[in-house]
């Protein structure tokens, strides 16, 4: 405990902000922290988007958000310079992404069309990216509400 507060008023959680109302109609499989950096965070959603966010100075903020991948993001990862993002998605397809100002740097994908389901930098030597993949063909691409 801090100080002589009692339990409930550690976790009283005053001041709590919500930053992530851009996905509300699918999950968010990961929230990650980029490096060494306590403000800056990315999270992807099973809509097919990223999430670049800021917690301060300020309110919070969503910086930008991702657009690409044809199917569910089920993974991401920050680089360990943070000037890179990884991603997975069910379309098959992995992403870079330059999370400065949101560009698709490169598009890889699975050789076998499975979805891609998680992915990590290579600590040492960010040339290197890790990927799973699933097995079979990936699941139904994103499509956008017909009008009536």
């Amino acid at each position: 405990m801090a100080g002589d507060t009692t339990l409930s008023e550690n976790y009283a959680f005053t001041g709590v902000f919500h930053v992530f109302d851009q996905h509300v109609d699918k999950a968010v499989p990961k929230v990650q922290f980029a490096h060494d950096e306590r403000h800056l965070l990315a999270c992807c959603s099973l809509d097919g988007t990223i999430s670049v966010c800021r917690l301060a100075p300020g309110p919070p903020a969503v910086l930008r958000v991702l657009r690409g991948h044809a199917g569910g993001v089920a993974d991401l990862a920050w680089s360990l310079s943070n000037d890179v993002l990884v991603s997975a998605s069910l379309d098959g397809t992995l992403r870079l992404w330059a999370p400065a100002d949101g560009r698709c740097i490169r598009r890889v994908c699975d050789p076998d069309g499975a979805a891609l389901l998680c992915c990590a930098f290579q600590p040492l030597n960010n040339n290197l990216t890790v990927v799973s993949a699933g097995t079979g063909p990936p699941p139904p691409r994103l499509t956008a509400p017909r009008a009536p």
